[in-house]
């Protein structure tokens, strides 16, 4: 290990609380590079778990206020310290407004995608568009946006609206929009999207 990444596992180090969670002060967050992610994941073997960013506990907030039903299945009234496994680091530090990825839940319908899910030649006919407008500076309508977004990686719907200031049902209709003009397919069940989120 070279005695830069020493310093730096040294520094986190120092954050780890008394109850092996590791949390990161915002400030510190905002400045870190993603490469910081593997890293830290890869040696933080004891503190496997990490506390939420302050950007993503305020979507977490929102969320619990928006859609109440999925915020209970992914947390509880005594759970609300938004501890996850360091395994996300990574994503998180992309800083991309696609956040802390929701595609397990259990007791509500997924509506998280992943470019695999859109279908090849309806999509990339939407998406090239969309990309032309985008790059023209013209507006984009929900469907579009929402396709381009997925083109570019995975995105559940309530990160899409929060990210994009879409109203959630208008993002649920873009998603059944989608599918219903075969641009999209849409995998509800967490056991169905689990074989794709391995690939």
């Amino acid at each position: 290990m070279s005695s830069n990444n020493q310093e730096i596992i040294e520094f986190f180090t120092k954050l780890v609380t008394d109850e092996g969670v590791l949390d990161i002060p915002e400030e510190v967050f905002l400045k870190m590079e993603k490469e910081y992610g593997e890293l830290l994941k890869n040696e933080f073997t004891a503190a496997r778990m990490f506390k939420l960013p302050q950007f993503e506990i305020d979507f977490f907030k929102w969320l619990k206020e928006e859609d109440r039903l999925v915020w209970n299945d992914l947390w509880s009234e005594n759970e609300e310290n938004y501890t996850v496994s360091i395994e996300f680091l990574p994503q998180l530090l992309e800083k991309d407004g696609r956040g802390f990825p929701i595609c397990d839940l259990q007791t509500v319908d997924n509506y998280y995608f992943m470019p695999q899910l859109l279908v090849d030649r309806e999509s990339e006919v939407m998406v090239e568009a969309a990309k032309v407008r985008f790059m023209e500076k013209k507006g984009l309508t929900p469907n579009q946006l929402l396709a381009l977004e997925i083109h570019y990686g995975g995105i559940d719907i309530w990160h899409f609206a929060y990210k994009h200031k879409v109203k959630l049902s208008d993002a649920k209709a873009a998603v059944a929009s989608l599918v219903e003009d075969q641009v999209l397919v849409h995998l509800t069940d967490a056991e169905h999207l689990a074989p794709i989120l391995e690939l």
